[in-house]
């Protein structure tokens, strides 16, 4: 049983709360599981305010061990024993978790604006027992940036987008206008002007996925699902972003099966 480890963006700190991850031993069945009690996060902090970050632990509970931030890497694994030409349905599931706050200050005549990001992305790959990967599943062996839940990672590794968020909040007040009504006496006007406020929320979501390795040769092969966390947060002027995300409670159930006759995508 191999320990799994979280990751995350550069920009971001990287924890996990615990690691364990429990790969079936039933080699040569056709069907296969394992579950994942690891639970990883990162969180990103960004603030002109003076106010003190946040930590992953502030946001999801747990003790905080640090990692190697912004890779795949695996937190499910089944071993699967074909002795001829199979394909594999691959179906995890995970629980995930989206943590996004922005604020902002603005004075007469300026513009504010924060951002917070947090996403969670799995891939399942297909494995020799030294580690190395022979094939990537599909669809995400076919994913591109012009694909929606298609998300690649800063070293350009592609994965299917769990959950994603983006939270982006802007404010602008404009110059006040003084209004003299009393002979040009200081003091004696009124002051306006306008303040514009937008919020905008970017969600995208899976859950659950099902992964298909079609025609798979006949071998002993390990399938394993991986996971990346990542999060990012901007302000602009005078504000306070943090995002943060996290995964943690899943399953996966691997299935060898007999396609139709010259089947492909």
């Amino acid at each position: 049983m191999r320990p799994s480890i979280v990751t995350a963006t550069a920009s971001g700190l990287a924890i996990v709360l615990s690691v364990a991850a429990a790969p079936s031993i039933a080699q040569s069945a056709k069907a296969t599981a394992a579950i994942n009690t690891a639970v990883g996060c990162t969180v990103s902090n960004a603030t002109t305010l003076g106010t003190a970050p946040m930590s992953c632990h502030d946001v999801f509970s747990g003790a905080a061990v640090p990692v190697t931030p912004d890779n795949f890497v695996t937190v499910m694994s089944s071993p699967m024993k074909l002795s001829n030409s199979q394909s594999l349905f691959v179906s995890p599931s995970l629980v995930t978790g989206l943590y996004t706050s922005t604020t902002s200050k603005t004075r007469t005549g300026s513009t504010s604006s924060a951002t917070a990001e947090g996403g969670v992305f799995m891939r399942a790959v297909l494995t020799d027992f030294n580690g190395t990967i022979v094939r990537i599943a599909d669809p995400v062996a076919i994913c591109s940036n012009d694909i929606l839940g298609c998300h690649a990672t800063a070293s350009g590794v592609y994965g299917v987008v769990l959950d994603q968020r983006i939270q982006t909040l802007s404010q602008s007040i404009s110059n006040c206008i003084v209004n003299v009504v009393v002979g040009g006496v200081t003091g004696s006007g009124t002051c306006t002007f306008d303040v514009t406020t937008q919020l905008v929320l970017d969600t995208t979501s899976a859950h659950t996925f099902n992964f298909v390795f079609p025609n798979v040769g006949v071998g002993s092969y390990l399938v394993a699902i991986q996971v990346a966390v990542d999060s990012n947060a901007v302000v602009s002027g005078s504000g306070t972003a943090v995002g943060a995300a996290a995964f943690g409670l899943g399953t996966v159930t691997v299935e060898s099966v007999r396609l139709v006759h010259d089947f492909s995508f």
